[in-house]
């Protein structure tokens, strides 16, 4: 039901979130419909205010290509070039950025990643996971912009109860997937060229962190937003 009032952007994001193979270790195999899935979403979220707007930022700092097309090779390699996080094998690996960051992984009982709502939303539905409980005690997160929650998450069982536990997960709340992209590849790209993880940010009156980290000194590890710095 909610697919059908989704904008585009989100309708091709949606469409992303079964691509993946939950568990580390297991190879991601890119079929040509799912390719074909990645670029639309990726047309879509390039020709977006958001992504046009940190585009622009990358490019004064001379840290992203100026020409659309190029942008567009520069973010597919940014969010959805695979590579190895656990010991999968097979050439290709089984991670990316976008798996990690938006579907999440799961790793030895544990949850990764999954710092997306939609996906929340589409899994909660499914009864693939169940709510935890918030962070802090704070019930006011639930009319705030993010949410800091604790959840299982199990891909096999219609009882999410016993799956693998995310014990403290970040999520914007209510933001569309082109603006989660963009404010993420900035800063990660700003964490990468200026060897930090933690980039505080305001945007009018909200004032927050966004944790990001380098893998294996080039690839998107994670992104995300939090009330606090990562110590």
């Amino acid at each position: 039901e909610m697919v059908k009032l989704m904008k585009e952007s989100s309708k091709r994001f949606y469409d992303l979130l079964d691509n993946y193979e939950s568990a580390v270790g297991v190879e991601e195999v890119m079929t040509k419909h799912e390719i074909i899935e990645m670029k639309k979403f990726i047309d879509v979220v390039v020709g977006s205010r958001p992504m046009q707007i940190a585009q622009e930022y990358l490019v004064s700092k001379g840290w992203a290509p100026a020409e659309e097309e190029e942008f567009k090779d520069w973010l597919w390699d940014v969010w959805f070039t695979l590579y190895k996080r656990g010991r999968a094998r097979g050439r290709s690996g089984d991670s990316s950025g976008f798996e990690h960051v938006f579907v999440g992984e799961i790793r030895n009982g544990s949850v990764i990643g999954f710092h997306n709502w939609i996906q929340f939303y589409r899994l909660e539905k499914m009864g693939k996971v169940d709510y935890r409980g918030f962070i802090g005690g704070k019930r006011t997160q639930d009319t705030d912009f993010m949410i800091t929650i604790q959840f299982s998450w199990d891909e096999d069982l219609e009882d999410a109860d016993d799956g693998a536990v995310k014990y403290v997960g970040g999520t914007l709340l209510g933001t569309s997937p082109e603006f989660e992209m963009a404010l993420y590849t900035i800063a990660w790209v700003y964490g990468k060229e200026n060897g930090v993880v933690n980039i505080p940010v305001a945007i009018g009156d909200l004032e927050f962190w966004l944790i990001a980290h380098v893998y294996k000194g080039k690839y998107l590890g994670t992104c995300f937003a939090s009330r606090t710095p990562q110590r």
